[in-house]
């Protein structure tokens, strides 16, 4: 059976200046390659995101919206809620409580308007399966 290594999700960015500061000072990810016209960055584990600018990259038709979800699984998601509405991030919905499928989430958006999501998994069984390891936590 053939394993995959790592994952990688690439957006593309009219302005990747405003992407690098939203992705490095807010975020707080961790550089991984600068490429020049591409930074991949480490969320955590195996699991990259890769800021490009859109006149470079494999993908060069116009997108008119954003029909991916990009989910970063936290241990506090409160504590995420309440940073990145300080920092002045688009927040596009509240906090969010789910006991029927046992989550805590929030919805909020990158400078491009990239829809990403703070989860956190309540289900005792889930939860490891999904939590931070020793040294990717922010």
């Amino acid at each position: 059976m053939h394993k995959v290594a790592s994952q990688i999700t690439f957006f593309y960015y009219k302005d990747l200046t405003a992407a690098i500061d939203f992705y490095e000072r807010i975020m707080g990810f961790e550089l991984a390659d600068d490429q020049g016209t591409c930074r991949i960055y480490k969320v955590g584990g195996t699991a990259f995101l890769g800021i490009v600018d859109e006149k470079h990259g494999h993908c060069t038709a116009p997108v008119k919206e954003s029909s991916v979800l990009v989910t970063f699984v936290v241990d506090d998601v409160k504590g995420w809620y309440d940073y990145l509405k300080e920092q002045g991030v688009k927040l596009t919905s509240e906090l969010l409580d789910k006991p029927d499928i046992q989550i805590e989430a929030f919805f909020f958006e990158d400078p491009e308007g990239y829809a990403l999501e703070a989860q956190c998994f309540l289900n005792p069984e889930l939860r490891p399966v999904f939590s931070l390891g020793q040294g990717d936590q922010k």
